[in-house]
């Protein structure tokens, strides 16, 4: 069973996206989809792909994702290799200590 959840505000028209939250399993347990139509131009997919785009997360995998879109939208994003050039910095740290 999945509950239609109301759509993110100020996303109208080409942009809109609406939530689906549904049942993932013993696993996953209670997960969101979010759904987007999809633009003519992007070419042919899949025949289940062909109108929508989709994300399916898990709760923890929403709120990791909403962390890293927040920090996008404040334009604190972390760039891939800037992280990995911090963990190396850290483990040179550690290693000397």
């Amino acid at each position: 069973m999945s509950t239609e959840l109301r759509n993110v505000p100020d996303c109208n028209f080409q942009n809109e996206l609406t939530q689906t939250r549904f049942w993932g399993g013993k696993d996953r347990m209670t997960c969101i989809q979010v759904t987007q139509r999809r633009n003519k131009s992007e070419g042919k997919r899949g025949a289940a792909d062909e109108f929508f785009n989709s994300l399916q997360l898990t709760k923890h995998q929403a709120r990791m994702l909403a962390t890293e879109l927040m920090l996008f939208a404040e334009g604190r994003e972390v760039d891939e290799f800037e992280e990995l050039a911090q963990q190396q910095l850290e483990q040179s740290v550690e290693n000397l200590a």
